[in-house]
Formats: structure tokens, C-alpha cells, sequence
């Protein structure tokens, strides 16, 4: 197969993954917000701390594999648990806030008139809406947690949901990314760093078309597939991302089930057994394999055949096109540059027109033109 790998990092580098310019303004609409909760929650709740310490980021931002939009439609998604102490959540009688009150009271603290739309309650979290209609379009959520110490001294942290408190860790997934970053890359210099490129590149395959068009699993459950099914390292990104998309085919084509690796004692992430989302992803995986199979013929063995393949699976808009054309040029200009080199060293010419060691010797040539009075 065609060597394709220089192509698909750059396209990861400037067209996948996020800018340094967008996540620090994303990270500072954040930080605006944290701001908003430590001053003004414990004017609502008495005696509650609530410092930088509180809040837990969560979610792709955390683990590094949020991607770029593509479509209008698509926003980006900021999570940041802020967690609180139990014994503070109290009101002025002395009973606890429940954890539909203490979304509220999230809610009235994050307000602001400059917004055009206003912070919303939503099942698991509070939402804060930006930009509604620019590429730059998205949205902060912050669950909130309520946490004590055990008897024992072990943590426990409940999430204000839907259904009341329940229990939930607003740092387990982190935790379990990064230990499982750590640990292959511990086993294979860059095989964990590599992971974090083949989710970035799962999201993009599967976002490379409109909702109207693919319906697709969410990020955690891509997550989850791509640590499961990621093979050994390969330098090549585009035979490492072709080995995942042939073992999530053999994967799901034996179970559907997508289970949580960082909460192995909960229920699977799939709501069924055949999931739509999941059968639908599938049947894509299906598809990219059947057009990357012709480049392992000969007469396929080169550029445009695949570029034609990976453009149809990640849909560069041009990209890939761009970057085979600008290639080329610097390959021509490097080539005669070299040639003009070794003319300077006192290359000849063969009789066959080969500028070498062996011929007749070339004469000095000047690249700028005569001088006016030669």
C-alpha cells in the first residue's frame, strides 16, 4: 500500500485536532465561568469554600482527543465537573440541597447579561451556550458533584442527575486514559501517544459526513472501541488507522456491546444490544475497508489511487489534493537544485543527457543572467 502516512498526520495536525489559539480561548471561557461560581455561590450558600481546586475538566478536552467541527450544525463540547463538599450543601434549616436545588442555584450563579442565551438546567449538568452561529460555536457543562470521606478514608463522590444523587467519579475516565497512555507508551515508545491520534481520527472518519447522512456513536464510545481494539504500534499512521478500522470490523461484527473500561463494574455504554448508531458505524468501517482493499494491487500502488481512498473516508475537502500538488513542486524544485549543485562540483554529462561523474564536463553557468557589459 502506498505510503500515505505524511499526508494523514498533517491533515490531523491542522485539520483534526484543535489549534492552541481555540482551545485557550475555549479554556478561557471556562475560566470566566469558574470565576462567576467562586464568587458568587458562597453568597447563596453559607459557609460553602469553593476554589480553582473544585473543579475537575472532563470529557475530550480532558483527555486531549477533541477534534474540529466540520459541519454548522456541530458544536465544541467543554466539560468541567465542579465538585463540592457534602456537609456545606446544606440550606439555612439545616437540610441537604437536593440535586435538582443545587442545579438551580448553579444555574442562577453562572447568569450573565451579556449572554444571548442563558445558562439551561439540562438532566446531568448545568450548560453555558457560546457563539451560536460561527465556527467557533459551543458549550460549557459543568455537572455538579457533591463529595465526602468515608470512615475508612476513601472518597465518595455523588452526581447531581437526573434522578436525584447519584454515585459517579468526575476524575475515574481521566485517570484511566492517562495510566493507559502511560502504559503503552511504557511498553512501546509512542504506541499510547498513537492512540490519541486513531480516536481523533475514528471521530473524524465518522463526523466526515452530516447527521442527515451517518448516524454515529458519541466520543465515549469511540473512546472505548479505539483502546480496545488499537493493534501494536506501527510508524505508519495510515497502516495503523487501516489495522483498527479491520479489528473494530471483526470486533463488532461479534458483539455490538460497547462496555466502559474505566467503570468495568458498570453497565455497558450501549443502551441494547444492537445499538442503530453502532450498526450504522459498521456498516461504514465496511465500506473504508472496501476502499483501501484495491491499494494492495500493483497498478494501485501509488499516490492518486490513494489519495482517492483516504480522501473518501475522511473527506480533506481539498486537503489532500493540495498537499500531493505542493509536493510535488518542492520535489521538482529540489531535484533541479540538486542538479545545479553538483553542476558547481564540476558534474558532466553522459552521453544519454545523465548529469554525473562520468562525460562531458559542464560548463559555469551564471542563473541570474549576463552582466550588462559582458
Amino acid at each position: 500500500m502506498f505510503d500515505y502516512s505524511e499526508r494523514i498526520e498533517s491533515f490531523r495536525d491542522k485539520k483534526v485536532r484543535l489549534s492552541a489559539e481555540l482551545l485557550d480561548k475555549l479554556f478561557a471561557h471556562r475560566k470566566a465561568n469558574r470565576d462567576r461560581l467562586i464568587c458568587r455561590l458562597p453568597d447563596q450558600i453559607e459557609g460553602l469554600t469553593i476554589g480553582e481546586s473544585s473543579f475537575r475538566p472532563q470529557g475530550s478536552s480532558a483527555t486531549q482527543t477533541i477534534i474540529q467541527t466540520r459541519f454548522t450544525e456541530e458544536e465544541y463540547d467543554i466539560d468541567d465537573g465542579l465538585v463540592l463538599w457534602r456537609h456545606q450543601l446544606v440550606k439555612r434549616d439545616g437540610t441537604e440541597l437536593t440535586a435538582d436545588e443545587m442545579k438551580q442555584i448553579v444555574r442562577e450563579a453562572l447568569k450573565d447579561d451579556r449572554f444571548s442565551k442563558q445558562p439551561r438546567i439540562c438532566s446531568n449538568c448545568v450548560r453555558v451556550f457560546y457563539a451560536d452561529e460561527d465556527e467557533e460555536k459551543h458549550h460549557i457543562d459543568f455537572p455538579v458533584y457533591r463529595g465526602w470521606e468515608k470512615e475508612n478514608g476513601d472518597s465518595h463522590r455523588e452526581l447531581a442527575g437526573e434522578s436525584g444523587w447519584t454515585p459517579s467519579d468526575p476524575t475515574q475516565v481521566n485517570v484511566w486514559f492517562e495510566d493507559l497512555i502511560k502504559s503503552r507508551n511504557a511498553t512501546t515508545d509512542g504506541w499510547g501517544t498513537q492512540l490519541r491520534q486513531l480516536i481523533q481520527l475514528a471521530k473524524r472518519f465518522c463526523r466526515s459526513r452530516p447527521d442527515t447522512e451517518w448516524d454515529r456513536p458519541n466520543g465515549m464510545k469511540l473512546t472505548m472501541l479505539v483502546a480496545e481494539c488499537q493493534s501494536s504500534y506501527d510508524a505508519r499512521i495510515d497502516c495503523a488507522f487501516r489495522s483498527l478500522l479491520e479489528r473494530l470490523k471483526a470486533r463488532l461484527a461479534f458483539d455490538k456491546v460497547i462496555r466502559n473500561l474505566a467503570h468495568p463494574d458498570r453497565p455497558a455504554i450501549t443502551k441494547t444490544t444492537s445499538d442503530g448508531n453502532v450498526v450504522e458505524f459498521l456498516k461504514h468501517i465496511g465500506e473504508a475497508i472496501s476502499q483501501l482493499l484495491p491499494l494492495d494491487r500493483t497498478e494501485n500502488d501509488n499516490e492518486k489511487s490513494a489519495r482517492e481512498a483516504w480522501d473518501w473516508i475522511f473527506k480533506s475537502d481539498g486537503f489532500f489534493k493540495e498537499f500531493d500538488d505542493q509536493k510535488r513542486e518542492k520535489d521538482k524544485k529540489d531535484a533541479l537544485l540538486a542538479k545545479a549543485a553538483q553542476i558547481g562540483l564540476g558534474a558532466k554529462t553522459s552521453p544519454f543527457g545523465v548529469i554525473g561523474s562520468a562525460g562531458i564536463a559542464n560548463m559555469a553557468h551564471k542563473f541570474y543572467g549576463d552582466s550588462p557589459d559582458s
